[in-house]
């Protein structure tokens, strides 16, 4: 009883809603707004503050579901570790993504994975640089295939490759037969880009104001199939990485001068958390394919 009021308390603080939590904790919101007030009754404090539409943490309800949140997640390490099967005949591998990789190395990554261990239930999940790192550190995911950044004391950053950037242009675009653009180019060229919560449009943005440039922007987008479907039959141009335009018909990348910013792809750990067979078996794959060293380019599994 006393965990389910604690998994009821942190679904409505994640939420901020008593609506959205009681859908995900599958209770009524009467139900579960008597949890929240049984635990508020054993502990003897007021954990949310009601007053407001958004429901938040009270000062001393932070603190608690500082602790709650350890709590459970040993917990979830001990089940998992005791229910891990050596063989991998059976079990699970939650794994979180940043979007561009979707658009080319997700699919034949987790296509080898399974071949390998289709017994494994795969949980993949694209999420933000920010958010793969805050999912690690509270456990709701076992890995992430991200970028590195500045060192977090409890994450493990395993290099994988370097990702390059290429303006990418289709074939009705007077640059289409180009191979270099200059600033001023670039800077002229009508742009269709990644929405500002992209990690590469922060690379992007911040390469334009290193330069004292402002991109000639006519279309934002959240997705990629949708800016390379632009590109392909207009004459926008975009930025993207490099092994995806490469592997689009009717669309050319063009190095840019000076050249864009590189970022190293790496998978992402936490550094104490339990690791099950599973996880262990998905890095035994990465580091089958991606050696220690960096590859320029991803490598693109052709194996059946």
């Amino acid at each position: 009883m006393f965990l389910r009021n604690l998994r009821a308390l942190l679904s409505v603080v994640k939420h901020r809603n008593f609506t959205r939590a009681s859908e995900e904790v599958c209770l009524s919101q009467p139900a579960l707004s008597q949890k929240i007030k049984q635990l508020e009754e054993q502990l003897g404090v007021v954990l949310l503050d009601r007053s407001n539409r958004v429901i938040r943490p009270t000062d001393v309800g932070e603190v608690y579901l500082y602790h709650a949140r350890r709590a459970l997640n040993e917990l979830e390490m001990g089940y998992r570790a005791i229910h891990d099967v050596q063989d991998l005949s059976r079990g699970s591998l939650r794994v979180g993504f940043t979007p561009t990789f979707s658009a080319y190395l997700i699919g034949p990554l987790f296509k080898r994975f399974y071949q390998l261990y289709p017994h494994i239930k795969l949980h993949l999940r694209e999420l933000s640089q920010e958010q793969i790192e805050k999912d690690l550190l509270e456990g709701d995911i076992d890995l992430g295939v991200a970028f590195v950044s500045p060192e977090s004391e409890h994450i493990r950053y395993q290099p994988l490759f370097t990702e390059r950037l290429a303006v990418a242009v289709g074939e009705n675009s007077s640059l289409y037969h180009q191979t270099m653009m200059t600033l001023d180019e670039i800077a002229t060229a009508p742009m269709v880009l990644l929405s500002q919560d992209f990690a590469t449009r922060c690379y992007i943005d911040r390469y334009f104001n290193q330069h004292q440039l402002r991109p000639n922007l006519a279309i934002e987008a959240n997705s990629i199939s949708t800016i390379l479907d632009l590109v392909k039959n207009s004459e926008l141009v975009s930025i993207l990485p490099q092994a995806i335009i490469e592997k689009q018909s009717k669309i050319h990348a063009i190095e840019l001068m000076p050249m864009l910013p590189e970022r190293i792809a790496a998978l992402l750990q936490h550094k104490t958390h339990y690791t099950n067979a599973a996880s262990q078996a998905f890095k035994a794959l990465i580091d089958a394919e991606f050696t220690q060293v960096v590859f320029e380019q991803p490598v693109i599994f052709e194996q059946t």
